[in-house]
């Protein structure tokens, strides 16, 4: 819904979560899509750090249509309480490269929106969950759901299910231009070996439709849909595309 103003609570810095130190490395990856894979050329590269008073985790995800940053800070408890996107055009001709920016402010317990679009108009809005929420979680948003497969890092590290365990939380899902807010089931699976892996992988389902794979410390190390450690991979990565600047989730949108 559309409001006349949202909480300006700056940049998340030390003590609320996502310290403006880097911290240190706790999950990393680059992944790109295999030859199974329906979308052909994409490339993904994600980081999690934590630092003394939260985490901090950036991804960027290429593929020829798009281009997507991405920054979420967590608290302690890797419940994500701020999160940006910039949307970028991979064929602009424009410097800022069409860019579409959002922000997602967490820390009041609710959701809203700030952002600017690639005519640079500026929208405001808060987010009102949709479907079911009658199922026994709390207010605040549990877990993110980003562009790309690395994202979802962080849900699985901090539910931490064995096998055959669930867990339900409320979700932000803002990969697409649309975004969700909703009660979500994440299910661990029974691992399995999988073509490429030299070992069992973690399976994950969550929405009951989408599935990850993910090494002994749940980080996703590919999908279903035929995403892989780029490592893994026998032929050559895509050329970069454009970075128009850098993201620069401090000061915009």
């Amino acid at each position: 819904m559309p409001v006349d103003a949202v909480p300006e609570l700056g940049y998340p810095a030390c003590g609320d979560a996502g310290a403006d130190e880097r911290g240190t490395t706790v999950a990393s990856g680059r992944l790109r899509s295999g030859p199974l894979s329906p979308e052909k050329d994409v490339v993904e590269r994600f980081e999690l750090r934590k630092t003394s008073c939260g985490y901090s985790f950036t991804a960027r995800q290429e593929w020829p249509l798009a281009i997507a940053d991405v920054d979420v800070r967590y608290d302690a408890s890797l419940g994500p309480i701020w999160a940006w996107k910039r949307m970028t055009i991979a064929s602009s001709t424009r410097p800022d490269g069409n860019a579409d920016v959002r922000r997602y402010e967490m820390r009041t317990g609710e959701v809203f929106i700030k952002r600017r679009d690639s005519a640079g108009e500026v929208t405001l809005q808060k987010l009102l969950p949709g479907g079911r929420m009658d199922s026994p979680v709390g207010a605040r948003v549990g877990a993110v759901i980003t562009p790309g497969r690395g994202g979802i890092t962080p849900w699985l590290m901090r539910a931490h299910l064995p096998a055959g365990g669930k867990t339900q939380d409320l979700v932000l899902d803002f990969r697409g231009m649309v975004e969700s807010l909703e009660v979500a089931t994440l299910e661990r699976n029974p691992d399995l070996v999988q073509p490429g892996y030299a070992r069992p992988v973690r399976v994950y389902t969550f929405f009951g439709r989408e599935t990850v794979f993910a090494d002994d410390a749940d980080v996703v190390i590919g999908d279903l849909a035929g995403m892989r450690p780029s490592g893994t991979l026998t032929t050559p990565e895509p050329d970069p595309l454009p970075t128009f600047g850098g993201p620069d989730p401090v000061h915009t949108p």
